[in-house]
């Protein structure tokens, strides 16, 4: 059978969600002496929350997802790569042909020491330069259960996935996984 290089590659497109929020205008009279127009205000001072200018959330992946290469036997099996500890596991009919399997990093800025959700998909279509199809699912990242931007309004964490091949299938393989964060 043919030898898969199995990777989620550079040219992985990633989405990012930034959560506003809107306000409603009442009129009202206005005294003379009133204060500044607060819609008037430069962009980052409306985005104000809890007193703190929020800084636009922005993801940076850092190192894109490689499962590493396998070849198949008469059937399919799974490539699961651990998103903590980097440690790759090959099962089913697959026989591991090694290559350098690296757990996807990303870094998120915004504004410093604000909590935000980063949600990762639950399957992630894969197509092969030879037009076969793959999943990965399962994934799953370093992320603590209160995400928190340090001190300088940063936040990195790796991320890793189960590749599931039902048999046949060969090629390089490429997907987007579209990884979303905003504020809470």
């Amino acid at each position: 059978m043919v030898s898969s290089f199995l990777s989620l590659g550079h040219y992985a497109k990633f989405m990012i969600r930034n959560s506003l929020l809107a306000g409603l205008l009442l009129a009202a009279p206005i005294p003379l002496a009133a204060e500044s127009c607060r819609l008037c205000a430069p962009a980052l001072d409306r985005l104000s929350q809890g007193g703190r200018p929020a800084v636009p959330l922005h993801i940076e992946i850092e190192t894109a997802l490689d499962l590493g290469r396998v070849a198949q036997g008469a059937g399919g099996g799974a490539v699961e790569l651990d998103a903590r500890s980097g440690a790759r596991r090959v099962a089913g009919g697959l026989a591991d042909l090694g290559g350098m399997a690296l757990t996807g990093s990303a870094r998120v800025t915004g504004t410093p020491f604000a909590r935000v959700r980063i949600d990762l998909p639950v399957r992630v279509r894969l197509q092969s330069t030879m037009g076969d199809v793959a999943e990965v699912v399962q994934m799953e990242s370093s992320l603590p259960d209160a995400p928190t931007l340090n001190e300088n309004g940063e936040l990195r964490f790796t991320f890793g996935g189960k590749l599931l091949l039902k048999g046949g299938e060969s090629g390089t393989f490429r997907g987007s996984v579209p990884i979303s964060a905003e504020y809470e």
